[in-house]
């Protein structure tokens, strides 16, 4: 962990800045009267969280103020493209700062308490207002941006991102701020922030049927504050000569995939739709016109921008210094046709400023920013140099065609070597070759971390190859399969299509061990034999594939009326059943009771745990319906809505009454567990009841399912009746083989890993952020707390992983009971265990040194931001919270601890020994 610890935090540092705030004092002396007269003195910021572009600019938009304005030629629609990661803080740092933020503050956009992330000493546009412009500036939504600039806002409210079930009031305490505040004249720039178009995303999708009312109602907020603004500006210049007007910017901070998430780098999640619109525009005709310059390929009929470049914009229309930092460029589409001197300047001051950055990786450009007659043909600063000439030639000339060479020449420069051949923009390579630099890494601190992990890794290969039992060669060529299979699977770390289409390979490698398992119990039967496990295999092997199958069809399936509650209710069923018949099991049949009135206790306890069960069931079928679509609930399930033990309380305290209810029962299964235990003491019977544990750990499991459902997406709750079927199907087998040739701990620790990692890539996850579900995360909370948030997150996503955690548990156990006399001799009762932990811990060290290694190595890669990155996280969290928070210590709390079954001597010789 320290060595885990020491390789992010080389790999994942903050971004360097460059310290302090841009004044109009570093300009130099060349520049000084080039600073743009204000084209606006106040500025209103609406961020509609995964406002996707073609929410705004598709035929399908809701927002008809908008594209009215669009089309009367008054308002300036762009598609503002995001870089990964595409989470809200990192955009709002790139919103506001213009540089490209670290990969690492997709980790801290979730906790909503950390303010190590705080752009209080980065320069950024709202500083520069507060300070250089002295404005007045009031802040509404997304406490987000109180976290990054704190004290700059003179009057905020702020609303938490992350309730994401919450898509109504997080709006109306935004929204009812327009009526109240904006109608005042106290303020100068004001910032909003919606979150509910972001999380009707989350819950549905972007085809959600409250998808579109949540774009009417954004634009219905547009309009209202368009319309108070035109107003105010029309007062404002009526008594105020040197008014300017308000600029009303309407942007999302990125887009969202198919699916309602985001995070990634996929096109809709990197769409994000930009609006400009102004009174003012209205009062210019020669900015009415087509967006004429050919720069990126159009998107839905309208120019592509970097989201970075509203950072210089703003800095020019409103006329304060570029922050320091600033990798954007101007968008000069904004500017009339008749106003090239002004465009020129603003591109000047653009070009000084990247320039400026650009000079800490080219020492040798501050000579062409100081001299600029200096030329040296191999320096990129010759351009700039150039650039500077025509400026100044425009300046003593005012020629027109001069002019549109001096906007080219600062946008675009000579890569051909041939005369007036102009074919890339300047101001673009310097952002290219800034961007390249984004990524600081600490190789040292990478190397120590690597050595550390690998050292780990080695550690646990060896010990685990020490613990394997080798004189059993029965299983030879299924331990030369994993082997090879883990070897292949670690390797592919390197190979970035590998990563992406991992589910492939965990699908592959279980498949591939359910037809070797039918193989080995083949051998040395009769005909008769061979029936039984070969048809256990092929049931195993449709069941994958169902799963399989039902990830990539349920859609379809779960669209028809009812289906969708009748499969969930037939999983939290199956568990019900399952749980009965592990308690049916406790009947003690090869002892005699000598006292009655313990096995009367049991029967009440086990009738206590079976109405937990139950109730703790129906309560998650309730919680489920609640937050969907009442008219899509079949009359059948209706009545539950209406129970008087749910009725009185929402959701959050229905969900803490669900924790409560799986706390009680794990209460009565320690009772249930304590009493057979001590009643075995008053037993007579020819051997101990060491299954007794196993069948507490299928309860355990059994009752965790209504938990994991509960965390879980509606449509996945089927998948845990084929995981229910899968798992009798392994106990079968292992039963099968106790009496022919046991099946290892190793392999059966190997077969829980592949179905865990199947679990999780086929219930809809995959290595990208944009995947991660937060949904279900916020279960009976009704406050904001990062720690159980973070639990819950987890749990959300990994729920399908973690209810084969505890069937492995399980299996492990039935291993014990299972296990021969002769080898229950050799080694401690606790060997399997270890075993099964070691090989678990020598899989996840191994894949994740080589990950470490593949990340060292690929740094500089195309997509080590897109899928190297992401993938490490996943790995990080695999190894740690997974493997060794959840798999090790707590499966060692249950299995070693809690439940332990303590061998209780039945003969004077064993007492004696």
């Amino acid at each position: 962990m320290v060595g885990i610890a020491l390789f992010c935090k080389g790999f994942f540092p903050y971004k360097i800045y460059l310290p302090g705030y841009a004044t109009e004092n570093d300009i130099p002396s060349v520049l000084k009267n080039m600073h743009n007269e204000p084209e606006f003195d106040r500025l209103v910021f609406v961020v509609i969280d995964a406002l996707r572009n073609d929410f705004v600019l598709g035929e399908d938009s809701g927002f008809d103020f908008i594209n009215s304005q669009i089309h009367k030629g008054s308002a300036f629609p762009f598609t503002a493209k995001a870089t990964a990661p595409t989470v809200t803080m990192p955009r709002i740092k790139a919103m506001t700062t213009g540089t490209i933020p670290s990969f690492l503050d997709a980790i801290l956009n979730i906790a909503e308490s950390d303010t190590s992330s705080s752009l209080d000493f980065h320069d950024n546009w709202v500083y520069q207002l507060k300070h250089n412009r002295n404005k007045t500036i009031h802040f509404f939504g997304d406490d987000t941006w109180i976290r990054l600039f704190p004290g700059l806002f003179d009057k905020t409210d702020g609303t938490t991102s992350f309730f994401v079930s919450d898509t109504v009031e997080v709006d109306l305490n935004v929204t009812r701020h327009i009526k109240t505040d904006l109608e005042q004249n106290d303020w100068d720039v004001v910032i909003l922030h919606y979150l509910g178009l972001d999380h009707i995303g989350h819950l549905g999708g972007p085809n959600s049927p409250l998808m579109k009312p949540k774009q009417k109602e954004m634009d219905q907020a547009i309009e209202s504050i368009y319309n108070i603004v035109s107003k105010q500006d029309a007062d404002r210049m009526h008594d105020d000569s040197n008014a300017k007007g308000t600029l009303v910017v309407v942007c999302g901070d990125h887009g969202m995939n198919e699916k309602g998430n985001h995070g990634g780098s996929s096109v809709g999640e990197t769409s994000a739709a930009l609006v400009f619109l102004s009174p003012r525009f209205e009062s210019r005709p020669s900015i009415k016109r087509p967006l004429s310059v050919n720069r990126d390929t159009a998107v839905l009929g309208h120019l592509v921008i970097d989201q970075i470049d509203i950072v210089p914009t703003l800095a020019s229309l409103f006329g304060f210094p570029i922050p320091k930092n600033n990798l954007g460029k101007i968008i000069y589409d904004l500017y009339p046709n008749n106003n090239v001197a002004s465009l020129i300047q603003g591109l000047a001051l653009n070009a000084y400023q990247l320039a400026q950055l650009l000079s800490k990786l080219f020492p040798e450009i501050s000579r062409f920013i100081e001299e600029n007659d200096f030329y040296d043909q191999n320096s990129p600063g010759k351009y700039y140099a150039d650039a500077m000439s025509l400026h100044k030639k425009y300046k003593i000339e005012s020629n027109e065609a001069l002019g549109q060479d001096t906007v080219k020449a600062y946008y675009k420069v000579n890569m051909q070597k041939k005369k007036n051949c102009c074919t890339i923009f300047f101001i673009e390579v310097a952002q290219l070759y800034l961007a390249n630099t984004a990524s600081d890494y600490n190789i040292g601190l990478m190397i120590s971390g690597l050595v550390l992990i690998t050292i780990s890794a080695c550690s646990f290969v060896l010990w685990t190859v020490q613990y394997i039992d080798k004189s059993n060669r029965n299983w030879n060529i299924i331990k030369c399969f994993y082997v090879l299979a883990i070897s292949a699977y670690s390797g592919s770390m390197f190979a970035s299509s590998f990563i992406e289409e991992e589910s492939y390979t965990w699908c592959y490698i279980t498949q591939t061990s359910g037809i070797l398992l039918i193989l080995h119990s083949l051998s040395n039967q009769t005909v008769y034999e061979k029936r039984y496990p070969i048809a256990l295999g092929i049931l195993q092997l449709i069941l994958v594939r169902v799963t399989i199958a039902w990830n990539e069809g349920a859609i379809a399936l779960l669209s028809y009326s009812g289906v969708k509650w009748h499969l969930m209710a037939m999983a939290l069923l199956t568990a019900f059943l399952c749980s009965v018949r592990s308690m049916y099991k406790f009947d003690q049949r090869h002892t005699i009771d000598v006292n009655q009135m313990v096995k009367i206790v049991q029967s009440v306890v086990k009738i206590t745990l079976g109405l937990i069960i139950a109730l703790n069931s129906i309560f998650v079928l309730v919680y489920k319906m609640r937050a969907e679509n009442v008219s899509d609930i079949p009359n059948f399930y209706r009545p539950f809505l209406s129970w008087e033990l749910v009725q009185p309380l929402n959701q959050a305290q229905l969900g803490k009454l669900i924790y409560n209810y799986q706390g009680a029962g794990l209460f009565v299964l320690f009772g249930l567990f304590y009493l057979i235990k001590r009643a075995s003491f008053m037993m007579i019977g020819e051997e101990n009841n060491t299954g007794m544990k196993y069948l507490i750990l299928q309860l355990l499991l059994h009752l965790s399912t209504p938990l994991l459902i509960l965390l879980s997406e509606p449509q996945n709750a089927f998948v845990f009746v084929i995981f229910n079927l899968q798992f009798e199907i392994l106990l079968q087998w292992q039963v099968y083989l106790s009496n022919k040739s046991p099946m290892p701990s190793w392999a059966i620790s190997i077969i829980i890993c592949c179905l865990s990692h199947c679990a999780f890539f086929l219930t809809g996850h995959t290595n990208s952020i944009a995947s991660v579900d937060l949904s279900n995360a916020y279960v009976g909370v009704q406050e904001y707390d990062t720690f159980l948030i973070g639990i819950l997150t987890f749990c959300s996503n990994w729920s399908g992983s973690l209810w084969w955690s505890i069937a492995g548990w399980t299996l492990i156990n039935g291993a014990d009971k299972l296990l021969p006399a002769e080898e229950t001799k050799r080694y401690d009762i606790a060997h399997p265990w270890i075993t099964y932990i070691l090989t678990q811990s020598c899989l996840f060290s191994l894949v994740l040194t080589l990950l470490s290694i593949a990340v060292t190595i690929l740094r500089e890669h195309l997509f080590i931001w897109t899928v190297f990155s992401p993938k490490y996280l996943y790995q990080v969290a695999w190894t740690i919270l997974f493997h060794w928070i959840f798999q090790t210590c707590i499966g060692s709390l249950f299995t070693q601890i809690l439940f332990k079954w303590k061998l209780i001597p039945s003969t004077s010789q064993e007492i004696e020994e």
